[in-house]
Protein backbone atom coordinates (compact mmCIF):
# COMPACT_ATOMS: atom_id res chain seq x y z
CA UNK A 1 0.00 0.00 0.00
CA UNK A 2 1.08 3.45 -0.62
CA UNK A 3 0.01 6.27 1.37
CA UNK A 4 0.02 9.75 0.35
CA UNK A 5 0.58 12.35 3.66
CA UNK A 6 1.03 15.74 4.10
CA UNK A 7 2.13 16.75 7.42
CA UNK A 8 3.44 19.86 9.29
CA UNK A 9 5.72 18.27 11.62
CA UNK A 10 8.48 20.36 10.75
CA UNK A 11 6.92 22.98 10.97
CA UNK A 12 5.58 22.26 14.63
CA UNK A 13 9.14 21.38 15.78
CA UNK A 14 10.39 24.90 14.20
CA UNK A 15 7.09 26.82 15.29
CA UNK A 16 7.75 24.83 18.97
CA UNK A 17 11.53 26.10 18.23
CA UNK A 18 10.41 29.60 17.76
CA UNK A 19 8.05 29.87 20.39
CA UNK A 20 10.59 28.64 23.19
CA UNK A 21 12.88 31.15 22.54
CA UNK A 22 11.14 33.71 24.50
CA UNK A 23 10.04 31.42 26.90
CA UNK A 24 13.94 30.54 27.31
CA UNK A 25 14.74 34.69 27.77
CA UNK A 26 11.79 35.25 30.03
CA UNK A 27 12.94 31.83 32.24
CA UNK A 28 16.77 32.89 32.06
CA UNK A 29 16.43 36.50 32.93
CA UNK A 30 14.82 35.90 36.65
CA UNK A 31 16.43 32.53 37.04
CA UNK A 32 14.50 30.23 36.31
CA UNK A 33 16.87 28.23 33.64
CA UNK A 34 20.76 28.19 34.14
CA UNK A 35 22.15 30.96 31.43
CA UNK A 36 24.50 28.12 30.33
CA UNK A 37 21.67 25.97 28.95
CA UNK A 38 21.61 26.56 25.07
CA UNK A 39 20.33 25.75 22.04
CA UNK A 40 22.41 23.18 20.51
CA UNK A 41 22.65 22.42 16.32
CA UNK A 42 20.57 19.12 17.07
CA UNK A 43 17.93 21.03 18.80
CA UNK A 44 18.19 20.21 21.79
CA UNK A 45 18.96 22.31 25.02
CA UNK A 46 22.25 21.61 26.56
CA UNK A 47 24.86 23.04 29.20
CA UNK A 48 27.98 24.58 28.00
CA UNK A 49 30.31 24.33 30.19
CA UNK A 50 32.74 25.37 28.04
CA UNK A 51 32.16 29.02 27.51
CA UNK A 52 33.39 31.44 30.08
CA UNK A 53 30.61 33.91 28.59
CA UNK A 54 27.68 32.40 29.78
CA UNK A 55 29.57 31.48 33.19
CA UNK A 56 30.15 34.93 34.13
CA UNK A 57 26.34 35.98 32.58
CA UNK A 58 25.42 33.21 35.16
CA UNK A 59 27.04 34.92 37.94
CA UNK A 60 26.56 38.55 37.77
CA UNK A 61 22.37 37.56 37.18
CA UNK A 62 22.65 36.02 40.37
CA UNK A 63 24.62 38.69 41.82
CA UNK A 64 22.32 41.24 40.77
CA UNK A 65 19.59 39.65 42.27
CA UNK A 66 20.82 39.06 45.77
CA UNK A 67 21.53 42.67 45.94
CA UNK A 68 18.52 43.69 44.89
CA UNK A 69 17.11 41.30 47.98
CA UNK A 70 19.81 42.30 50.31
CA UNK A 71 19.81 46.42 49.79
CA UNK A 72 15.51 45.65 49.85
CA UNK A 73 15.57 43.87 53.05
CA UNK A 74 18.04 46.89 54.78
CA UNK A 75 15.65 49.48 52.71
CA UNK A 76 14.00 50.57 55.51
CA UNK A 77 16.56 51.24 58.19
CA UNK A 78 17.62 48.01 60.34
CA UNK A 79 13.44 46.94 61.23
CA UNK A 80 12.64 43.94 59.44
CA UNK A 81 9.18 43.92 58.57
CA UNK A 82 6.20 40.72 58.00
CA UNK A 83 6.04 41.49 54.32
CA UNK A 84 8.81 41.82 53.63
CA UNK A 85 10.44 38.89 54.52
CA UNK A 86 7.22 37.43 52.86
CA UNK A 87 8.01 39.32 49.29
CA UNK A 88 11.92 38.11 49.42
CA UNK A 89 10.96 33.85 50.06
CA UNK A 90 8.05 33.94 47.46
CA UNK A 91 10.80 35.63 44.79
CA UNK A 92 13.30 33.13 45.76
CA UNK A 93 11.15 30.01 46.50
CA UNK A 94 10.36 29.98 42.96
CA UNK A 95 13.87 30.63 41.96
CA UNK A 96 15.17 27.76 44.29
CA UNK A 97 12.93 25.44 42.90
CA UNK A 98 12.86 25.73 39.63
CA UNK A 99 16.90 25.27 39.99
CA UNK A 100 16.21 22.47 42.33
CA UNK A 101 14.17 21.07 39.27
CA UNK A 102 16.57 22.46 36.47
CA UNK A 103 17.47 18.69 35.20
CA UNK A 104 13.83 17.63 35.05
CA UNK A 105 12.49 20.82 33.71
CA UNK A 106 15.05 20.40 31.03
CA UNK A 107 14.66 17.10 29.49
CA UNK A 108 11.16 17.62 29.56
CA UNK A 109 12.08 20.29 27.01
CA UNK A 110 14.26 18.02 25.44
CA UNK A 111 11.82 15.05 25.47
CA UNK A 112 9.15 17.42 23.69
CA UNK A 113 11.95 17.79 20.59
CA UNK A 114 12.77 14.06 20.72
CA UNK A 115 9.34 13.16 20.33
CA UNK A 116 8.76 15.28 17.46
CA UNK A 117 11.56 13.43 15.81
CA UNK A 118 10.68 10.86 16.47
CA UNK A 119 7.02 10.81 15.47
CA UNK A 120 8.38 12.29 12.49
CA UNK A 121 8.35 8.66 10.10
CA UNK A 122 5.12 8.29 10.77
CA UNK A 123 3.53 11.37 9.89
CA UNK A 124 5.38 11.05 6.86
CA UNK A 125 2.97 8.16 5.86
CA UNK A 126 -0.76 9.54 6.90
CA UNK A 127 -2.47 12.33 5.94
CA UNK A 128 -2.77 14.51 8.79
CA UNK A 129 -3.61 18.25 9.89
CA UNK A 130 -0.96 18.93 12.81
CA UNK A 131 -3.07 21.38 15.23
CA UNK A 132 -0.74 23.88 16.86
CA UNK A 133 -0.87 27.66 17.69
CA UNK A 134 0.69 30.15 15.00
CA UNK A 135 3.53 31.91 16.46
CA UNK A 136 1.75 35.07 15.98
CA UNK A 137 -0.91 33.75 19.10
CA UNK A 138 1.73 33.46 21.36
CA UNK A 139 3.32 36.93 20.35
CA UNK A 140 -0.05 38.34 20.89
CA UNK A 141 -0.12 36.83 24.77
CA UNK A 142 3.21 38.16 25.32
CA UNK A 143 2.66 41.34 23.90
CA UNK A 144 -1.19 41.76 25.95
CA UNK A 145 0.27 40.55 29.01
CA UNK A 146 3.74 42.78 29.23
CA UNK A 147 1.57 45.52 28.24
CA UNK A 148 -1.17 44.61 31.34
CA UNK A 149 2.08 44.34 33.51
CA UNK A 150 3.57 47.65 32.85
CA UNK A 151 0.39 49.31 32.65
CA UNK A 152 -0.41 48.31 36.22
CA UNK A 153 3.06 49.23 37.09
CA UNK A 154 3.14 52.43 36.03
CA UNK A 155 -0.79 53.08 37.89
CA UNK A 156 1.11 51.85 41.27
CA UNK A 157 4.22 54.41 40.62
CA UNK A 158 1.90 57.25 39.82
CA UNK A 159 0.52 56.57 43.08
CA UNK A 160 3.61 56.22 45.19
CA UNK A 161 5.46 59.51 43.22
CA UNK A 162 8.37 60.77 45.09
CA UNK A 163 9.35 57.24 46.62
CA UNK A 164 11.10 56.26 43.37
CA UNK A 165 14.26 57.66 43.92
CA UNK A 166 17.23 55.82 41.98
CA UNK A 167 17.35 52.97 39.86
CA UNK A 168 17.56 50.79 42.81
CA UNK A 169 14.33 51.71 44.13
CA UNK A 170 12.96 50.78 40.72
CA UNK A 171 14.14 47.04 41.09
CA UNK A 172 12.35 47.11 44.33
CA UNK A 173 9.54 47.98 42.83
CA UNK A 174 9.49 45.81 39.94
CA UNK A 175 10.68 42.66 41.86
CA UNK A 176 9.29 43.07 45.26
CA UNK A 177 6.34 44.27 44.69
CA UNK A 178 2.50 43.67 43.03
CA UNK A 179 1.57 42.63 40.38
CA UNK A 180 4.41 40.19 40.69
CA UNK A 181 7.03 39.73 38.35
CA UNK A 182 7.40 36.17 38.77
CA UNK A 183 4.01 34.95 38.40
CA UNK A 184 3.85 35.87 35.08
CA UNK A 185 7.13 34.02 34.36
CA UNK A 186 5.77 30.64 36.48
CA UNK A 187 2.16 31.28 34.35
CA UNK A 188 3.23 31.79 30.69
CA UNK A 189 5.68 28.93 31.29
CA UNK A 190 3.79 26.23 32.55
CA UNK A 191 0.71 27.30 29.94
CA UNK A 192 3.26 27.21 27.31
CA UNK A 193 4.42 23.96 27.81
CA UNK A 194 0.98 22.01 28.57
CA UNK A 195 -0.59 23.63 25.77
CA UNK A 196 2.54 21.47 23.67
CA UNK A 197 2.07 18.64 24.98
CA UNK A 198 -1.77 19.33 24.53
CA UNK A 199 -1.25 18.88 20.75
CA UNK A 200 1.05 16.40 20.43
CA UNK A 201 -1.52 13.92 22.67
CA UNK A 202 -4.23 15.30 20.01
CA UNK A 203 -1.58 14.12 16.92
CA UNK A 204 -1.66 10.52 18.62
CA UNK A 205 -5.40 10.44 18.57
CA UNK A 206 -5.43 11.68 14.85
CA UNK A 207 -3.00 9.23 14.07
CA UNK A 208 -5.49 6.67 15.62
CA UNK A 209 -8.34 7.90 13.67
CA UNK A 210 -6.52 6.49 10.34
CA UNK A 211 -6.46 3.05 11.11
CA UNK A 212 -9.34 1.13 9.70
CA UNK A 213 -12.04 1.50 12.28
CA UNK A 214 -12.58 -2.78 12.35
CA UNK A 215 -8.65 -2.98 12.28
CA UNK A 216 -9.19 -5.24 9.36
CA UNK A 217 -7.35 -5.22 6.16
CA UNK A 218 -8.19 -3.16 3.54
CA UNK A 219 -7.51 -3.81 0.03
CA UNK A 220 -5.01 -1.55 -1.44
CA UNK A 221 -4.54 0.74 1.65
CA UNK A 222 -3.81 -0.81 4.62
CA UNK A 223 -2.01 -4.25 5.42
CA UNK A 224 -2.01 -6.84 8.48
CA UNK A 225 1.64 -5.78 9.09
CA UNK A 226 0.66 -1.80 8.50
CA UNK A 227 -2.14 -1.63 10.86
CA UNK A 228 -0.26 -3.71 13.80
CA UNK A 229 2.85 -1.31 12.90
CA UNK A 230 0.99 2.16 12.63
CA UNK A 231 -0.59 1.05 16.47
CA UNK A 232 2.60 -0.43 18.38
CA UNK A 233 4.02 2.89 17.19
CA UNK A 234 1.34 4.75 18.38
CA UNK A 235 1.16 2.51 21.96
CA UNK A 236 5.00 3.60 22.40
CA UNK A 237 4.70 7.19 21.82
CA UNK A 238 1.46 7.37 24.03
CA UNK A 239 3.55 6.16 26.84
CA UNK A 240 6.78 8.48 26.40
CA UNK A 241 3.98 11.59 26.26
CA UNK A 242 2.62 10.17 29.56
CA UNK A 243 6.41 9.82 30.91
CA UNK A 244 6.50 13.61 29.67
CA UNK A 245 3.95 14.52 31.70
CA UNK A 246 5.65 13.01 34.84
CA UNK A 247 8.78 14.70 34.46
CA UNK A 248 6.36 18.02 33.70
CA UNK A 249 4.81 17.13 37.21
CA UNK A 250 8.64 16.70 38.85
CA UNK A 251 10.12 20.00 37.20
CA UNK A 252 6.96 22.44 37.74
CA UNK A 253 5.24 20.88 40.43
CA UNK A 254 6.77 22.38 43.18
CA UNK A 255 7.14 25.80 41.44
CA UNK A 256 3.31 25.70 41.48
CA UNK A 257 3.23 24.39 45.14
CA UNK A 258 4.97 28.13 45.63
CA UNK A 259 2.53 29.99 43.68
CA UNK A 260 -0.41 28.84 45.11
CA UNK A 261 0.90 29.15 48.45
CA UNK A 262 2.21 32.38 48.79
CA UNK A 263 -0.74 33.46 46.21
CA UNK A 264 -3.26 32.56 48.82
CA UNK A 265 -1.01 34.25 51.79
CA UNK A 266 -0.76 37.18 49.56
CA UNK A 267 -4.57 37.40 49.01
CA UNK A 268 -5.31 36.35 52.45
CA UNK A 269 -3.23 39.07 53.88
CA UNK A 270 -3.49 42.25 52.06
CA UNK A 271 -8.20 41.63 52.43
CA UNK A 272 -7.46 41.58 56.03
CA UNK A 273 -5.41 44.64 55.96
CA UNK A 274 -7.93 46.48 53.58
CA UNK A 275 -10.72 45.37 55.80
CA UNK A 276 -8.87 46.29 58.99
CA UNK A 277 -7.10 49.04 58.09
CA UNK A 278 -9.06 51.28 55.58
CA UNK A 279 -10.56 54.45 56.83
CA UNK A 280 -13.00 56.21 54.40
CA UNK A 281 -12.42 59.54 56.72
CA UNK A 282 -9.15 60.03 55.20
CA UNK A 283 -8.32 63.15 53.85
CA UNK A 284 -7.09 62.53 50.49
CA UNK A 285 -10.41 60.25 50.21
CA UNK A 286 -10.79 59.62 46.41
CA UNK A 287 -6.78 58.62 46.09
CA UNK A 288 -7.19 56.04 48.89
CA UNK A 289 -10.54 54.65 46.93
CA UNK A 290 -8.36 55.03 43.37
CA UNK A 291 -5.38 52.75 45.33
CA UNK A 292 -7.68 50.21 47.01
CA UNK A 293 -9.45 49.61 43.60
CA UNK A 294 -6.22 49.00 41.88
CA UNK A 295 -5.41 46.82 44.79
CA UNK A 296 -8.43 45.01 44.34
CA UNK A 297 -7.96 44.63 40.13
CA UNK A 298 -4.52 42.78 41.19
CA UNK A 299 -6.08 40.46 43.49
CA UNK A 300 -8.76 39.68 40.79
CA UNK A 301 -5.59 39.16 39.19
CA UNK A 302 -3.95 36.76 41.37
CA UNK A 303 -7.03 34.75 41.36
CA UNK A 304 -7.58 34.62 37.76
CA UNK A 305 -4.03 33.38 37.59
CA UNK A 306 -4.92 30.82 39.89
CA UNK A 307 -7.65 29.48 38.50
CA UNK A 308 -5.78 29.19 34.92
CA UNK A 309 -3.55 26.53 36.11
CA UNK A 310 -6.67 24.25 35.84
CA UNK A 311 -8.85 26.27 33.56
CA UNK A 312 -6.92 27.86 30.83
CA UNK A 313 -9.69 29.14 28.24
CA UNK A 314 -9.35 29.86 24.34
CA UNK A 315 -11.36 29.77 21.59
CA UNK A 316 -9.57 29.25 18.14
CA UNK A 317 -11.65 28.23 14.63
CA UNK A 318 -12.84 25.25 14.79
CA UNK A 319 -11.05 24.08 11.58
CA UNK A 320 -7.94 24.12 13.88
CA UNK A 321 -8.89 23.29 17.21
CA UNK A 322 -11.08 24.40 19.77
CA UNK A 323 -10.25 24.68 23.14
CA UNK A 324 -12.36 25.05 26.04
CA UNK A 325 -10.83 24.22 29.16
CA UNK A 326 -7.31 24.33 30.66
CA UNK A 327 -4.14 22.43 28.81
CA UNK A 328 -4.12 19.97 31.88
CA UNK A 329 -8.01 19.34 31.46
CA UNK A 330 -7.63 18.75 27.96
CA UNK A 331 -4.09 16.96 27.88
CA UNK A 332 -6.31 14.37 30.10
CA UNK A 333 -8.98 14.33 28.70
CA UNK A 334 -7.17 13.67 24.73
CA UNK A 335 -5.07 11.17 26.67
CA UNK A 336 -7.17 9.29 27.78
CA UNK A 337 -9.39 9.72 24.46
CA UNK A 338 -7.54 6.50 23.68
CA UNK A 339 -8.97 4.43 26.04
CA UNK A 340 -12.49 5.08 24.21
CA UNK A 341 -11.45 4.00 20.99
CA UNK A 342 -9.46 0.25 22.17
CA UNK A 343 -13.08 -0.02 23.91
CA UNK A 344 -15.05 0.13 20.91
CA UNK A 345 -13.06 -3.18 19.50
CA UNK A 346 -14.56 -6.92 19.60
CA UNK A 347 -11.36 -8.17 20.58
CA UNK A 348 -12.75 -11.99 19.91
CA UNK A 349 -13.03 -11.09 16.45
CA UNK A 350 -9.35 -9.75 15.67
CA UNK A 351 -6.17 -10.92 14.75
CA UNK A 352 -3.72 -12.52 17.75
CA UNK A 353 -1.94 -9.38 16.91
CA UNK A 354 -4.04 -7.22 16.84
CA UNK A 355 -5.45 -8.50 19.95
CA UNK A 356 -1.78 -8.43 21.72
CA UNK A 357 -1.74 -4.61 21.00
CA UNK A 358 -5.00 -3.88 22.33
CA UNK A 359 -4.08 -5.34 25.55
CA UNK A 360 -0.51 -4.00 25.69
CA UNK A 361 -2.09 -0.60 25.41
CA UNK A 362 -4.74 -1.05 27.85
CA UNK A 363 -2.54 -2.38 30.67
CA UNK A 364 0.13 0.50 29.65
CA UNK A 365 -2.64 3.50 29.95
CA UNK A 366 -3.83 1.81 33.27
CA UNK A 367 -0.61 1.32 34.58
CA UNK A 368 0.88 4.91 33.47
CA UNK A 369 0.52 7.08 37.19
CA UNK A 370 0.66 10.44 35.16
CA UNK A 371 -3.34 11.42 36.51
CA UNK A 372 -2.11 13.83 38.66
CA UNK A 373 0.23 16.62 39.14
CA UNK A 374 2.33 16.66 42.23
CA UNK A 375 4.84 18.83 43.94
CA UNK A 376 7.28 16.23 45.71
CA UNK A 377 4.08 14.76 47.35
CA UNK A 378 3.42 17.67 48.86
CA UNK A 379 0.20 18.34 47.35
CA UNK A 380 -1.12 16.10 44.17
CA UNK A 381 -4.06 17.49 41.67
CA UNK A 382 -5.90 14.16 40.43
CA UNK A 383 -6.61 15.36 37.12
CA UNK A 384 -8.80 11.76 36.27
CA UNK A 385 -11.24 13.51 38.46
CA UNK A 386 -10.89 16.91 36.73
CA UNK A 387 -11.12 15.02 33.43
CA UNK A 388 -13.88 12.77 34.49
CA UNK A 389 -16.21 16.00 35.78
CA UNK A 390 -15.14 18.93 33.31
CA UNK A 391 -15.63 17.56 29.93
CA UNK A 392 -18.77 18.12 30.23
CA UNK A 393 -19.13 20.36 33.27
CA UNK A 394 -16.50 22.77 32.92
CA UNK A 395 -18.41 25.91 33.66
CA UNK A 396 -19.32 24.12 37.11
CA UNK A 397 -15.66 22.82 37.60
CA UNK A 398 -15.21 26.55 37.08
CA UNK A 399 -17.69 27.60 39.95
CA UNK A 400 -16.76 24.72 42.35
CA UNK A 401 -13.33 25.86 42.22
CA UNK A 402 -14.32 29.83 43.03
CA UNK A 403 -16.51 28.91 45.96
CA UNK A 404 -13.49 26.53 47.03
CA UNK A 405 -10.90 29.98 46.82
CA UNK A 406 -13.61 32.29 48.52
CA UNK A 407 -14.62 29.60 51.00
CA UNK A 408 -10.48 29.33 52.32
CA UNK A 409 -10.66 33.35 52.08
CA UNK A 410 -13.39 33.87 53.63
CA UNK A 411 -12.19 31.06 57.10
CA UNK A 412 -9.22 32.89 56.93
CA UNK A 413 -10.16 36.42 57.16
CA UNK A 414 -13.11 36.24 59.52
CA UNK A 415 -10.20 34.24 61.75
CA UNK A 416 -7.86 36.95 61.81
CA UNK A 417 -10.66 39.05 62.64
CA UNK A 418 -11.41 37.21 65.20
CA UNK A 419 -7.90 37.23 66.78
CA UNK A 420 -7.37 41.08 66.06
CA UNK A 421 -6.86 41.81 69.85
CA UNK A 422 -4.14 39.37 69.96
CA UNK A 423 -0.82 40.52 70.97
CA UNK A 424 0.80 38.57 68.27
CA UNK A 425 -2.09 40.10 65.87
CA UNK A 426 -1.53 43.48 67.08
CA UNK A 427 1.83 43.57 66.63
CA UNK A 428 0.98 42.57 62.50
CA UNK A 429 -0.92 45.37 62.71
CA UNK A 430 1.51 47.99 63.72
CA UNK A 431 4.01 47.04 61.82
CA UNK A 432 2.40 46.81 58.56
CA UNK A 433 0.95 50.35 59.15
CA UNK A 434 4.59 51.02 60.36
CA UNK A 435 5.92 49.61 56.95
CA UNK A 436 3.60 51.14 54.56
CA UNK A 437 4.11 54.83 56.35
CA UNK A 438 7.85 53.92 55.16
CA UNK A 439 6.83 52.84 51.54
CA UNK A 440 4.56 55.59 51.03
CA UNK A 441 4.27 59.40 51.48
CA UNK A 442 0.89 59.11 52.08
CA UNK A 443 -0.69 57.02 54.17
CA UNK A 444 -1.22 53.19 54.18
CA UNK A 445 -0.91 51.41 50.56
CA UNK A 446 -3.32 48.45 51.08
CA UNK A 447 -1.16 46.23 48.22
CA UNK A 448 1.05 43.56 49.80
Amino acid sequence: MTFILVTNLIEMTSTFHTNLNPILILSKSFGLIDIKYTVEPSGLLDRNLNSTFYAVQEIIRMIVLLICTFLYFNSFDSDVHLLQMINIIRFWFVIIAARISAIQIIKFINGIIEFDSKIKPLLENLLISQHSWKNKYWNMIFILLFIYFLGVKLLFLYFKSGKIKNVVSLLHYVLFSLPFVMDYAVIITSCFFLQNMCIRFQTLNDIWKCIPIDLINVSGQWTHNEIVNVMENTRLLHSELCELLKMFSLGYGSLLLGFFSFSYINILLSIYFIINSYDITSSNYSKSVIELILSLMIHVQIVTFLMSIIIFVSLIDEKVIQWVIHPIIIILSVRLKIISYLRLYQISNLHLDIKRQIKMFMNQILACDSDKISAFGLFDINLNLVTSVSTHFSHIVLQIIQIIILVLLISGIVTLIQMKNHPIILKINNDTRYFFKKVLRFGPNFSI
